[in-house]
C-alpha cells in the first residue's frame, strides 16, 4: 500500500499538479485573508509565464536567470497593461518591436528563449487586467506571484530529495530500457535503429542540468551522481548494431538468440525497476537473476570469439558484461568527472551575430513580431474587446516548424471549441459566483497535469477555468463565449497563414549548415580518439565532451530529419537518412574506441601512421566535399592507405590492438559513404 501510495505520490504529471496547486491555494487564500482577492486571482496568471519560462524548474545559474527573468515579466505586464488601459492602438507596434527582440532571446538558449516567450504571453495576459485594476498593481501582484511559485517549488523540491533530477533519471532508464528491449528487432531491420533517439536525448539533457545544478548547490549524492553517469554509459553502449549482416548470422548460431532474448528481458525490465526506485527515494538493490541471464548468454557467445564471429563475437560479449553491470550497480564503468566548467559565452557577441536577416533566429523573431501586430490590428479594426485570447493562440500554438505548428492549431481549436461546450452546460446548469469560481480551482490540477501531454486536452479544461473566473467576475460567463471561440481562429489563422507565407523555414533548408556543424563534432572527436592511440595525452573530461558534443549534434540531425519527412521538400532530402545511420555508425565506432584510449592502449609505429594518414585523409576529403569544393572522390591516396590498414588488420591478433584497427578501419569505410552523400549536398536555401 505505501510502495503505491509513493508511486502514485511521484508520478510526474501528478507531482506537477500537486505542486502547483498547492502553490495557488495557499497564494488565493494569502489574497483573502489580506481582503485582495481579485488581484490575486487575477495575478495567477503569472502562472502561466512561470511554467512556459521554467524558472520553477532548477537550472545552471538559477540565481541569476531569477534575478533578470522575474523582473522582465513584470515589467511587461506594467508596460502593456498601462498601454492597453490608456493607449490601445499603441499595442501593435509595441507587439512588433517586443516580438522581435524578445523572440531573438532563444540566440542565448533554449531557456533564454522560453523566458522571451513567457515574456510575451504576459504582455497578452496583461489585457485582461487593463481597465481592471491598475496596471502598477497587476505588475506589483504578477511579480509576487512568480516569485511565491518559485520559492514554494524550491521548498518542495528540497523536500522530495531533489525530485526534478530523480524525475528526469528515472525517465532516461525507462527510455533505456526500452532501447535495450528494442534491440532484437534491430537484428531484424538495422534501419530501427539508424537514427538517434530523441525522447533519450531530451532527458539526458534535463538530466545533465539537473546535476549541475545540484552540484553547484551541494546537494548532489554520491547515488544521483552515479545514477547519472551509468546512464551515460549505458546510451553509449546502446548504439547502432556492429555489421548487422554478421550479426544476424552470428544469432542465427543454436542458442544464442534464445539466451540473448532472455538476456535482454531481464536487463530491461532491472532498468524500469531502477527507474521506480530512483523516483520513488527507495534504495537500490541488486536483481539476482541478471547474473544467471548473463552467465548464460556468455556462455551462449565464448565459443564463437574465434573463426568467422572473431571481429564482432568480442564485442557482444564486452558490451554484455559492461550493460549488465551497469544495470546491477547503477554506476559508472569508470570514475571520470562529467561536469566541468562550460566556456564563458559572450552574451552580446552572440545576440549581435543574429542580428540579420541570414540568421533563422532573426527571421523567426521579425515573424513573430509581425503576427502579433497583425493580430492585434485585426482585433482592435473590428473592435472585438481586448484580443488577450487571440494573442495567446498566436505564441502558444508557435512551433519549430509548419508540422508541429499546425497540429498544435488544430488541437486549440478544437480544444475551445469542446471546453466553451462543457463551460455552456455548467451554466446553463445554474452554475454561478461562488460555485463557479469552485469549479474552475478544482480543474487546476487536472489542467496543470495535462500541460505536457496534450495541447488539445489542457485547452479543453483552460478554457472552462477562464470562462469560471469570467462567471465570477462579472458574471459575463456566457457573454464572452462567442467572442473567445473566433479570437481561437483568428490567432491560429494567422500562425498558420504566416509559417506559411512569411520566410517558410523548412528543415531540408538548414541541411546543410546541420551537416556541416555535425561532421565537424565527429572529426574533434576522431583526431582526439587518433591522438591518444599515437602517444598523445588527453583527459577522461576532454573524451567525455566530445563524444557529448558528436552527440548532441547527432540529435540535432534527427530532429530536423523527423520534420523534414513531412514537409514538401523531403524528397529532396532523403540521403540525410543515410547520413544520420553513417554518423551515427561512426560514433558507435568511437564510443567502443575510447575505452580504449582511456586505459592508454598504443599502436606501433606502422600501425599509428597508416591510420593517421588514412583518417586525415578521409576528414580532409569529406570537409573539401561538405564545402563544395574538391572532386567529391574518395582520394586513390587514401584508398591505397585504407587497403593497408585492411591488411595490418587481417595480419593482426585478436587482441585490444587488433579490435582498435578494426573499428578504424569500419571508420574509414563509414567516412567513404558519407563523402558519397557529401558530394550530393544539401541546398543551403528554400
Amino acid at each position: 500500500m505505501l510502495l503505491s501510495f509513493r508511486r502514485w505520490w511521484f508520478n510526474g504529471h501528478i507531482n506537477l499538479a500537486l505542486r502547483l496547486s498547492t502553490a495557488v491555494m495557499l497564494w488565493l487564500a494569502l489574497a483573502w485573508t489580506l481582503d485582495l482577492f481579485l488581484l490575486g486571482l487575477l495575478s495567477l496568471l503569472a502562472l502561466p509565464c512561470v511554467f512556459i519560462s521554467g524558472i520553477d524548474q532548477p537550472s545552471p545559474g538559477w540565481g541569476k536567470r531569477l534575478a533578470w527573468s522575474i523582473p522582465l515579466l513584470g515589467g511587461v505586464a506594467w508596460v502593456f497593461g498601462a498601454l492597453g488601459a490608456w493607449w490601445p492602438p499603441s499595442l501593435v507596434p509595441a507587439l512588433l518591436l517586443a516580438g522581435v527582440l524578445l523572440t531573438t532571446l532563444s540566440a542565448f538558449g533554449e531557456l533564454s528563449g522560453r523566458t522571451g516567450l513567457a515574456a510575451l504571453v504576459m504582455a497578452a495576459m496583461s489585457q485582461v487586467s487593463a481597465g481592471v485594476i491598475p496596471a502598477w498593481q497587476f505588475a506589483l501582484g504578477t511579480t509576487l506571484a512568480a516569485l511565491w511559485v518559485v520559492l514554494f517549488s524550491d521548498w518542495w523540491f528540497r523536500a522530495q530529495r531533489e525530485y526534478p533530477l530523480r524525475q528526469a533519471l528515472a525517465l532516461s532508464y525507462r527510455r533505456l530500457a526500452v532501447i535495450l528491449a528494442s534491440r532484437l528487432r534491430w537484428l531484424e531491420d538495422p534501419s530501427l535503429g539508424a537514427r538517434f533517439d530523441l525522447p533519450l536525448a531530451e532527458q539526458l539533457a534535463l538530466v545533465r542540468r539537473y546535476v549541475a545544478v545540484a552540484k553547484s548547490r551541494q546537494r548532489l549524492t554520491p547515488e544521483l551522481y552515479q545514477a547519472f553517469v551509468a546512464a551515460v554509459d549505458l546510451q553509449e553502449r546502446l548504439q547502432a548494431i556492429p555489421n548487422p549482416e554478421l550479426s544476424r548470422a552470428l544469432f542465427a548460431q543454436p542458442g544464442v538468440l534464445p539466451a540473448y532474448r532472455l538476456w535482454v528481458a531481464v536487463t530491461s525490465r532491472r532498468l524500469r525497476q531502477v527507474a521506480d526506485h530512483l523516483v520513488t527515494v527507495h534504495p537500490l538493490g541488486e536483481d539476482p537473476r541478471l547474473a544467471d541471464v548473463e552467465q548464460q548468454l556468455l556462455t551462449a557467445l565464448t565459443p564463437l570469439q574465434r573463426g568467422r564471429f572473431a571481429s564482432i563475437a568480442p564485442y557482444f560479449v564486452s558490451n554484455a558484461r559492461r550493460i549488465s553491470r551497469l544495470a546491477q550497480r547503477v554506476a559508472p564503468l569508470y570514475r571520470r568527472p562529467m561536469i566541468g566548467q562550460e566556456p564563458v559565452m559572450d552574451h552580446w557577441q552572440r545576440w549581435r551575430q543574429h542580428l540579420n536577416w541570414s540568421s533563422p533566429i532573426f527571421r523567426g523573431a521579425v515573424r513573430q513580431g509581425l503576427l502579433l501586430a497583425m493580430t492585434m490590428g485585426i482585433i482592435q479594426y473590428f473592435h472585438l474587446d481586448k484580443g488577450y485570447w487571440a494573442l495567446l493562440s498566436v505564441l502558444l500554438v508557435v512551433r519549430g516548424g509548419i508540422v508541429d505548428t499546425r497540429q498544435r492549431a488544430w488541437q486549440r481549436i478544437w480544444g475551445t471549441l469542446v471546453g466553451l461546450g462543457l463551460a455552456a452546460s455548467a451554466l446553463s446548469l445554474g452554475l454561478t459566483g461562488n460555485w463557479a469560481l469552485a469549479l474552475g480551482l478544482v480543474l487546476v490540477p487536472p489542467t496543470l497535469s495535462l500541460i505536457p501531454v496534450h495541447h488539445g486536452y489542457s485547452c479543453t479544461l483552460g478554457t472552462i477555468i477562464l470562462i469560471m473566473v469570467f462567471e465570477y467576475i462579472a458574471g459575463q460567463g456566457m457573454s464572452v463565449m462567442p467572442l473567445r471561440l473566433l479570437e481561437t481562429v483568428i490567432g491560429c489563422a494567422v500562425v498558420l497563414l504566416g509559417y506559411r507565407y512569411l520566410w517558410p523555414q523548412w528543415q531540408g533548408g538548414r541541411q546543410a549548415e546541420l551537416r556541416r556543424q555535425a561532421i565537424g563534432r565527429l572529426n574533434h572527436y576522431l583526431l582526439l580518439v587518433l591522438s591518444v592511440f599515437e602517444g598523445k595525452e588527453a583527459t577522461s573530461l576532454s573524451l567525455a565532451r566530445a563524444r557529448r558534443y558528436t552527440y548532441e549534434q547527432g540529435v540535432a540531425l534527427t530532429s530536423s530529419f523527423e520534420q523534414m519527412r513531412q514537409e514538401p521538400s523531403y524528397s529532396r532530402h532523403r540521403d540525410s537518412a543515410e547520413l544520420i545511420r553513417l554518423y551515427k555508425e561512426t560514433q558507435s565506432h568511437l564510443n567502443a574506441l575510447a575505452p580504449a584510449a582511456r586505459r592508454g592502449i598504443q599502436l606501433t609505429e606502422e600501425q599509428s601512421q597508416t591510420a593517421h594518414r588514412v583518417l586525415t585523409g578521409a576528414v580532409a576529403a569529406l570537409n573539401q566535399a561538405l564545402e563544395g569544393q574538391g572532386s567529391g572522390q574518395w582520394p586513390e591516396s587514401v584508398e591505397q592507405e585504407r587497403q593497408r590498414l585492411y591488411r595490418l588488420v587481417e595480419e593482426g591478433r585478436v587482441d585490444r590492438t587488433g579490435f582498435v584497427l578494426y573499428q578504424l578501419n569500419l571508420i574509414a569505410e563509414r567516412y567513404q559513404q558519407m563523402l558519397a552523400i557529401a558530394a550530393r549536398p544539401a541546398p543551403d536555401k528554400q
